[in-house]
């Protein structure tokens, strides 16, 4: 594990290294390994395109809802971003 996340320090550096990952590609991350971090490995395991592209789908996605006008309503109303996105049906787990 490297950094509390259940990755190759490689994997790790090529997402570092890729301006297309933001922070929110690092939260998601963080809460695929704590919520499946065997799910997680596996993905990894099938090769670095493979979870690349799932990490920046998953990012795209989530980005997209949390900067519509909708969430950010719901921001200013005091809801988490968790919140938004499970309310808006955004899919957050890996799998």
């Amino acid at each position: 594990e490297f950094c509390g996340l259940p990755l190759m320090p490689a994997t790790i550096s090529t997402v570092r290294g890729l301006s297309a990952f933001h922070l929110c590609a690092w939260r998601i991350l963080d809460r695929w390994a704590l919520e499946s971090p065997a799910q997680l490995r596996s993905l990894e395991s099938e090769g670095e395109v493979a979870l690349l592209g799932r990490l920046f789908e998953q990012q795209q996605l989530e980005q997209s809802m949390l900067t519509s006008e909708s969430a950010l309503e719901q921001r200013r109303s005091g809801m988490a971003e968790h919140e938004i996105l499970v309310l808006n049906e955004i899919p957050t787990q890996l799998g």
